[in-house]
């Protein structure tokens, strides 16, 4: 492999997996074509985009139904040399039962022609060696994927990681190892692949994003947090400029004392802030107020200004990372944006060109069709620069619930559909 080169190449790849009810897919790939050089890429999506597809595809274990996948420039479902520098850590443990770890930990060394005995220096280091006397049936869910990760970190000369979830559902007991060991091997030249539904591991470790949406790569970003809930590419004219969220902890002093209600009720007029909700607590305790505007600084002053004014007692400001939610919103309007540009009657596919926003070289190339069932995106309102207004509802008249309010409207997100307003949302796509 010539310096520079791709380590993974996938060109035109249709797949399907297996994980569904009774072996039916739950996911697949499209046409997929894709380039990664060397360096930590994360494909953030969920399996009904096809992210299980993927890594199937990618760690040898499934020929793919159309295409070709080539990892150094050879097919790993047909080369077990190349399989045997993938490590891969699958969705589900796959660990033989009747076993102990110890014994399974040796026969997997010995295939590789590595020392029996170095079972505990792969563990070691994760922290799960006390896992090495188990049997393999006692192990949970967790702890048998700690022991598989330690297994594909520890693949000898890797030309490919390929790691589902490697920050979910494994009893590491700090994640900080499992990064290190990452960045290590790919600063040494391997292709190292984290299929994800988590923005906030994505983020915090690749050096580039791949949004997998409904079997294609619809996008591909650096690996900051800040940019995967805005649309790399210019907008539809008109088109409401991604939102970003903002969580204020509000400390409640005493029952009649100002808080959250209160600066909910001095924000409604800000033009900092779209929308938002609160969730009053009782008294001598903490209320919550999510903020929704379309610059985080400007948000942050205007709450700021806000609280001193009332006299509130802020206890924190949080931006979390943006769900998959908001993900999916800003892609749509990528697609819109890619697609309004396209002269009429031109192929879909016109080169393998990256697309507009994506870094150019090898280490990320990618060629799409636009989904066909995925719509233009719709305008969100109150995308002006002042602050939005429901029908027929003062703002400020939604600070008088007793357990809590919203501020301004909710604007549909880019697909149409209305934003969510409970707590806890899940990243699962």
């Amino acid at each position: 492999m010539s310096p520079g080169a791709p380590v993974v190449v996938l060109e035109g790849v249709r797949a399907r997996d297996g994980a569904g009810e009774e072996g039916r897919p739950r996911g697949g790939l499209s046409g997929l074509s894709l380039a990664l050089g060397p360096g930590v890429h994360a494909v953030l999506g969920a399996p009904e985009d096809g992210t299980l597809a993927l890594a199937e595809v990618l760690a040898g274990r499934a020929a793919p139904l159309a295409g070709r996948v080539l990892v150094a420039g050879r097919d790993p479902c047909r080369s077990a040399a190349t399989r045997a520098q993938i490590g891969v850590l699958a969705a589900t443990p796959e660990l033989p039962d009747g076993a102990s770890v110890a014994s399974f930990m040796s026969v997997a060394l010995r295939a590789r022609g590595a020392p029996a005995s170095g079972a505990a220096a792969l563990l070691e280091p994760l922290g799960v060696a006390p896992l090495l006397a188990r049997s393999t049936a006692s192990l949970s869910f967790s702890e048998a994927r700690a022991v598989e990760l330690s297994l594909a970190l520890g693949v000898p000369r890797p030309l490919l990681l390929c790691l589902v979830e490697p920050f979910a559902d494994v009893a590491v007991p700090s994640p900080e190892p499992v990064r290190e060991r990452l960045r290590a091997i790919a600063a040494a030249g391997a292709c190292v692949v984290l299929v994800t539904s988590s923005t906030a591991d994505a983020s915090a470790l690749a050096d580039r994003i791949h949004v997998l949406d409904r079997g294609v790569i619809a996008r591909t970003e650096p690996g900051a947090g800040d940019r995967l809930a805005a649309a790399p590419g210019a907008a539809l004219p008109g088109a409401g400029r991604p939102e970003v969220e903002i969580h204020v902890l509000v400390h409640e002093r005493a029952p009649g004392a100002p808080g959250a209600r209160a600066l909910a009720a001095a924000l409604a007029s800000a033009p900092a802030v779209r929308a938002g909700a609160w969730e009053q607590g009782p008294a001598e305790a903490s209320s919550t107020l999510r903020i929704r505007a379309a610059d985080r600084e400007a948000a942050a002053l205007a709450i700021l200004d806000a609280a001193a004014r009332e006299d509130v007692t802020l206890i924190a400001i949080s931006s979390p990372p943006p769900s998959m939610h908001d993900v999916r919103a800003a892609t749509a309007l990528h697609l819109a944006a890619v697609r309004s540009r396209r002269p009429f009657g031109a192929p879909a596919i016109e080169s393998a060109a990256p697309l507009p926003g994506a870094p150019e070289g090898p280490f990320a190339v990618a060629a799409f069709d636009a989904p066909a069932l995925l719509g233009p995106a719709a305008p969100l309102s109150g995308s002006s620069d002042g602050p939005s207004t429901p029908a027929g509802v003062p703002l400020a008249a939604h600070g008088d619930a007793a357990a809590g309010g919203r501020i301004g409207a909710d604007p549909p997100r880019a697909d149409g559909s209305p934003h969510a307003t409970e707590t806890g949302r899940h990243d699962g796509g």
